[in-house]
């Protein structure tokens, strides 16, 4: 079973390498916002995979979970600054 996990990571690493390949050739603002999202989540993935590696899954879910959190506030907040960018009709 270990080892079905060993490869699913590398298979998520290698997802997630396309994602920043496709990050950096993209030129919107919005697609390389969710380009970023989407590699958090890869990286919540990677590190719960990571922990049932190591036998230590309470620490890394622990931290995935923290990561995730941090994730949705900071992504609530990048949304706010862009919407508001965005030619709101209120004049905010």
């Amino acid at each position: 079973m270990e080892t079905f996990f060993v490869w699913y990571l590398v298979g998520i690493i290698i997802l997630t390498l396309l994602m920043l390949i496709r990050l950096f050739r993209n030129a919107g603002v919005y697609n390389r916002f969710i380009g970023i999202l989407v590699m958090c989540t890869n990286v919540i993935l990677m590190l719960i995979l990571i922990g049932f590696i190591d036998g230590r899954r309470d620490m890394y879910v622990d931290i995935a979970i923290s990561y995730a959190v941090l994730g949705f506030i900071s992504s609530v907040i990048v949304a706010k600054i862009l919407g508001s960018k965005g030619g709101g009709k209120d004049g905010r």
